[in-house]
């Protein structure tokens, strides 16, 4: 099975994961005011921040797929912004635990000349 994405939607804030593939049809239409098109994956987080829901549209149906974390939690934007757009390597990066909303400090090595003599 192969997911042909062309688009990726957070939504920000915590999700009811409850919630089955209706009830988050309904919360990508009325709360983040997009109608899901071929192609296009939602993501939404539960409040611990353990589990995330992604919603697929494969242009005959709708798929719902979960993942689970065990000891860490995922990092998620808090705000309650209507829908963010992310890329695909985004999504990769977010399951694997990596917070891209944090920054990261960039560090540079310098090469220190040691004076003999």
């Amino acid at each position: 099975m192969q997911f042909d994405i062309t688009s990726c939607y957070i939504r920000p804030g915590f999700t009811d994961l409850r919630r089955g593939i209706n009830g988050l049809i309904h919360t990508v239409i009325t709360q983040m005011e997009h109608h899901p098109r071929r192609g296009e994956l939602f993501l939404f987080c539960g409040r611990r921040g353990q589990s995330i829901k992604m919603l697929y549209n494969s242009g005959d149906g709708f798929w719902l797929l979960q993942k689970r974390l065990h000891a860490v939690n995922f990092p998620w934007p808090k705000s309650e912004l209507e829908a963010l757009q992310i890329s695909e390597q985004e999504v990769s990066l977010l399951l694997q635990g990596i917070d891209l909303w944090r920054s990261h400090p960039i560090l540079t090595a310098e090469k220190q000349l040691g004076k003999t003599g």
